[in-house]
């Protein structure tokens, strides 16, 4: 139980490096530790049945002390939600889009303190590979050189940087996706009647096509007068954010111009592909903050002890009519 624990811990702290990669080394620079940098984070490539090409990848040394980058590669999955990977550590368990069978000559660097190489990796694709995605991770662990040994590697408690490798195997591709959701979210979480603003638009998409997914469009929202105030483009990045095949991703943004109480609405028009197909879903929300509640509350009370209270009048009237 507890080794399932940290096998756990492991895989999701492999994951968290491969997202901050980016901005910072796996490791900060230290004496005793070590770490490494790489760049880009992400390579696409589209290659055809038979034919080659490469993965360009620099890869640097941190440290203050010399390190061999251990070479390694994973499948990985989405996680249905982010689009962050979820490494495959169990080498038994192999992908059906793995890369691992197009990749040449993965081999380990040796690199000195502050030392920057450039790594080209030889990708052939088989004649008879059918067409569709492809992905996987390149990733290097920093192995710190024992001082007088013959370049060997003593293991020590280091982070690992990767690189994602996308590629598409062009012919017989499906383009297609679907809108499962799109509404408002507070703290991640979605609702349709808020008492707080909520601050961002979640838009769940579905990959139901063979290769990657690129959507975008725009979003709008619009207030209770049919009034826009807010229209943003998805997916508004370069490169764009990918949706792998047969998986679901939320595309997050920043909610604004929810001001008043009141129920809003969001429209998106999003598309694919060369944007041929233009996909159209509406939700709506409300925004009923605590002070309204409690004003229509306080008005409810006052509107049912009045109606009581001309009720009980007139009854009374009536009865002294009779008398």
């Amino acid at each position: 139980m507890v080794f399932s624990r940290f096998r756990k811990i492991a895989v999701s702290l492999l994951t968290l490096g491969l997202v901050i990669a980016p901005a910072a080394p796996a490791l900060a620079q230290s004496e005793n530790g070590s770490g490494l940098s790489i760049s880009p984070t992400r390579t696409e490539l589209s290659i055809k049945p038979g034919e080659a090409g490469t993965v360009s990848i620099t890869l640097k040394n941190v440290t203050k002390g010399n390190v061999t980058a251990k070479a390694l590669v994973n499948d990985f999955e989405a996680d249905n939600d982010t689009g962050e990977p979820k490494l495959i550590t169990d080498d038994s368990k192999q992908s059906a889009a793995t890369i691992r069978n197009f990749l040449l000559g993965l081999d380990d660097i040796p690199l000195k303190p502050g030392e920057q190489k450039e790594i080209i990796v030889p990708v052939q694709i088989p004649s008879d590979a059918s067409p569709g995605a492809y992905y996987g991770v390149i990733r290097y662990q920093a192995v710190p050189v024992t001082e007088g040994s013959q370049g060997a590697g003593q293991v020590a408690l280091t982070a690992s940087v990767g690189s994602l490798v996308l590629i598409e195997v062009p012919g017989n591709i499906t383009e297609k996706i679907q809108i499962l959701s799109a509404g408002a979210l507070i703290s991640g979480k979605a609702g349709s009647v808020f008492t707080k603003k909520p601050n961002q638009v979640g838009i769940k998409i579905k990959n139901l096509g063979n290769s990657f997914a690129k959507p975008f469009g725009q979003v709008q929202v619009q207030n209770m007068s049919g009034k826009n105030v807010q229209t943003y483009e998805l997916n508004n990045s370069t490169p764009r954010g990918n949706v792998l095949p047969a998986a679901e991703r939320t595309f997050r943004d920043e909610l604004k111009g929810v001001s008043t109480p009141g129920r809003y609405k969001i429209v998106a028009n999003i598309s694919y592909g060369s944007g041929g197909e233009v996909l159209n879903y509406t939700s709506t929300f409300w925004y009923v903050p605590v002070w309204l509640l409690i004003v229509l509350a306080v008005l409810l009370v006052v509107l049912t002890g009045s109606a009581f209270y001309l009720f009980k009048r007139y009854n009374s009237r009536s009865i002294s009519r009779r008398k």
